[in-house]
């Protein structure tokens, strides 16, 4: 199993890594407390779809970042942005998760984390165009 935590792996990508799932933590509180303050239904049903999705996107994001760099120490990230301003606020967050992503070569990773930014870009055109 040591051969497959070296193949394809930045060993300094791993702080990077545990960043980004802070951020993933962050934004799944972030977009449940944008949810609960909207008053529009549409934004009401997009964040919720959102928060649920993000939460195993992330567990499986960290489960699999960890198998392969072991223990993350993954940090406490504070909100971004407004939630009063949904769209703003995930766009924040995914410019921010972008940066960090960059230091991922790992494809399985990498997967994951675009399966993450289709859930991403999925919400923001329902709260551009639906709500």
């Amino acid at each position: 199993m040591a051969g497959l935590a070296q193949m394809n792996i930045k060993k300094s990508g791993k702080d990077e890594i545990a960043k980004l799932i802070g951020l993933l933590m962050s934004v799944r509180t972030a977009s449940h407390l944008a949810h609960l303050k909207t008053s529009s239904y549409a934004t009401h049903v997009a964040l919720n779809e959102f928060y649920d999705g993000i939460v195993d996107l992330t567990d499986t994001f960290a489960e699999n970042a960890q198998g392969l760099y072991g223990k993350l120490g993954i940090p406490f990230v504070n909100m971004i942005g407004n939630a009063n301003d949904p769209i703003g606020m995930l766009a924040s967050y995914l410019k921010q998760m972008d940066v960090l992503a960059e230091s991922c070569s790992n494809r399985a990773l990498e997967n994951i984390y675009q399966e993450i930014q289709s859930l991403f870009y999925k919400t923001q055109y329902l709260l551009t165009e639906l709500s």
